[in-house]
């Protein structure tokens, strides 16, 4: 760690070309009384995005520290590339976050964010809220991202932690990289696990006010038009809370298993009004009735009917 860089950025980019600049910019708006750098990293882009890093790095060249890849390593199957290219370079005694095509509105967000975490050692990590810009409707949303959780059990419920709000001590993460390796993992998002393991073992500071844009995509895992790439992003959010109930030997709360079966019945309903009775039936299942509503337990155990007439129909059509 070079005590000469107190933060460290961490930028991943990839095809953000239409956005890359604002992220950069949101950067190099900052205001603070100690040294940052911003370590950029671009997952071997296909349009103008890495001819705009070296512009930024040109005019910057002691802040912006570029790590720009000739293949893309998200489709070589590397899925941790923060924990993979980025930690290991961050000089930094802290690392903040924040995607290429999100950005930064607070000038202040680093200084306040560094003040508090200097002189509070006990927590390890800061955020805040954030607003959110709808890209297909090309306009800032009425409703802010991010909320106050009350301890670890409420964060299974439900992520509430933007990732471009945040800022983390250094040494954290490398314990969390350690201890939980990440990279074995086949989990679909890089962010929730770390929050989890941090909430889990050290004190996390809100503040409520927005120092950031996030940009709403249609395309990102967790709004797409693609209903099985939707599915994939819930189950690996099941999968991951799953994984930490286990190793922490949590008791979840009743409202963490409303949530889930929630998520559940979601897909079971969806299949069911698209006719895939296969793929119903397998969430028909694993629901859990006590923790649906009723009419929700009602439809679930209609399922076998409406099976049963569907097998009919398929012998003779």
């Amino acid at each position: 760690m070079d005590n000469s860089i107190t933060v460290t950025i961490c930028c991943l980019t990839y095809n953000h070309e239409n956005f890359i600049r604002q992220c950069l910019d949101g950067f190099m708006i900052q205001k603070t009384n100690f040294h940052f750098e911003v370590l950029v990293h671009d997952d071997a882009s296909t349009d103008k995005t890495q001819e705009i890093i070296r512009e930024y790095v040109a005019i910057y060249p002691d802040i912006i520290k570029p790590i720009l890849q000739e293949k893309n390593q998200y489709s070589k199957g590397i899925r941790t590339i923060l924990a993979s290219f980025c930690y290991p370079k961050a000089k930094g005694k802290y690392i903040a976050l924040c995607e290429g095509d999100d950005y930064w509105i607070d000038p202040l967000k680093l200084q306040k964010q560094i003040d508090f975490l200097e002189n509070h050692p006990e927590y390890a990590m800061v955020y805040t809220r954030s607003n959110v810009y709808n890209q297909s409707k090309c306009k800032m949303e009425d409703n802010l991202i991010g909320r106050e959780f009350n301890d670890f059990n409420d964060l299974l419920i439900i992520n509430r932690i933007p990732t471009l709000t945040t800022c983390i001590r250094t040494n954290v993460l490398m314990e969390y990289t350690n201890d939980i390796k990440p990279e074995k993992h086949n989990w679909l998002m890089g962010d929730y696990p770390m929050w989890l393991w941090i909430a889990y073992h050290y004190k996390i500071k809100f503040f409520p006010e927005a120092t950031t844009v996030y940009r709403d995509l249609p395309e990102s895992a967790s709004h797409s038009q693609d209903l099985q790439k939707r599915e994939r992003f819930a189950l690996s959010v099941i999968d991951i809370t799953t994984f930490y109930i286990k190793k922490f030997d949590i008791v979840p709360s009743k409202e963490y298993w409303e949530a889930v079966n929630a998520s559940y019945y979601h897909y079971y309903d969806t299949y069911i009004r698209k006719g895939n009775y296969k793929k119903a039936r397998h969430y028909a299942k694993i629901i859990d009735l006590n923790y649906v509503t009723d009419r929700m337990r009602k439809k679930v155990r209609l399922f076998p009917i409406r099976y049963i007439k569907f097998k009919i129909r398929t012998l003779f059509n």
